[in-house]
């Protein structure tokens, strides 16, 4: 029993440490040596638990699926009203995005490894985002001229633009969104909430 604890530890060490190479490097650079490296084990001990690096990235994007699923269902069914429920779903994310390295990783290998067409068939924020979209829709709530697919699309380019600009350099210190100068604490958070305050204007 006490090996096969030990074994299960050390895996979910491997699989940690996948994350955090494949979410500062993303997955062509990152080699299962410098996985190994990271979580303080041989290379041989990454392969006996993970046979290929291309088996560790989907171990790492499920586990990231799972993480996100949990929140995005969690979150919704908390909320109240379709709009307020979308809202809250992307500040969600992306507060699992500042927080969480695994499932920022499971979202840039989402985006390095597998064409974008349809990713909402299996990423569990943006199927949600897309079914509080026709909520909303069919509630009357959006203006004409607007549908739920667009709708869906415009918040999903929203969550996936402000991940990617949390992965760029600082901002500078005189963005006037940022607050006080210099301070990128919740940078995401605060970028997401202008971006609504534009939003919600189109929404009944």
């Amino acid at each position: 029993m006490a090996v096969q604890q030990r074994a299960a530890r050390t895996k979910q060490v491997i699989l940690r440490a996948a994350a955090a190479e494949f979410d500062d490097e993303g997955y062509e650079r990152t080699s299962l040596s410098r996985i190994g490296s990271r979580a303080q084990v041989t290379t041989g001990a990454v392969v006996f638990h993970f046979t290929s690096k291309a088996a560790l990235a989907e171990a790492v994007r499920q586990r990231s699926r799972t993480v996100t699923r949990k929140a995005v269902e969690t979150t919704s069914s908390e909320a109240s009203g379709p709009v307020h429920r979308l809202v809250a779903v992307t500040r969600t994310i992306i507060g699992l995005f500042e927080t969480d390295e695994v499932v920022r990783a499971g979202e840039r290998l989402s985006r390095e490894l597998k064409p974008q067409e349809n990713a909402h068939e299996e990423c569990p924020w943006r199927r949600e985002v897309a079914r509080l979209s026709r909520a909303v829709a069919s509630e009357g709530m959006l203006r004409p001229g607007t549908d739920a697919t667009a709708l869906a699309a415009l918040v999903s380019y929203v969550v996936s633009g402000v991940e990617l600009a949390m992965r760029r350099a600082p901002l500078p210190v005189d963005e006037p969104w940022l607050g006080e100068a210099g301070s990128l604490d919740g940078a995401a958070q605060l970028r997401l909430e202008r971006i609504w305050d534009l939003l919600l204007p189109i929404l009944g």
